[in-house]
């Protein structure tokens, strides 16, 4: 394990949750996480001084895939130690967000493809205001980067 000792740009492969089940019932003081389901991604990345790098090459490489792939079954994430990715830090008044939600749907064709879909196959989504709000909310540049981004990259 290596701390960076400089800003540093890598090209990684990065992973977004998009949906995962929590068991209900406690197990050895955590609430288990199945059916994990991720989007990943290939970009660049800054990284900060003080990070850190661990080589995969290693004797460990088991238990560094075991802990650390966000899908292994016994993994930090699935553990419920990442869990701060999973709560929305910063919300959205809709008074401000309606202007720019309206500026969005005109300048984003495929985004209100998308929304007028799920308008159409939903219909408590259709009916709900604050509901489409927030999905817009949820699908533009003004979400938060940590929001669902799982924290460990993997360097090809």
């Amino acid at each position: 394990m290596y701390r960076l000792e400089q800003d540093t740009v890598l090209t990684v492969e990065s992973y977004m949750i998009k949906d995962y089940t929590t068991q209900s019932k406690v197990s050895e003081g955590h609430y288990f996480h199945d059916s994990v389901k991720l989007e990943k991604t290939t970009q660049e990345v800054k990284f900060i001084a003080g990070d850190y790098y661990i080589k995969s090459n290693q004797i460990g490489i088991r238990y560094l895939l075991e802990t650390l792939e966000p899908q292994a079954m016994d993994s930090f994430f699935r553990w419920n130690f990442f869990d701060t990715i999973l709560t929305q830090k910063e919300g959205f008044s809709p008074y401000v967000w309606e202007d720019k939600a309206h500026l969005l749907l005109l300048n984003k064709p495929a985004l209100k493809i998308k929304f007028d879909d799920k308008k159409h196959a939903d219909k408590a989504f259709s009916e709900n205001a604050f509901l489409q709000l927030k999905w817009l909310h949820q699908h533009s540049e003004h979400l938060e980067s940590a929001f669902y981004q799982y924290p460990i990259y993997r360097v090809n």
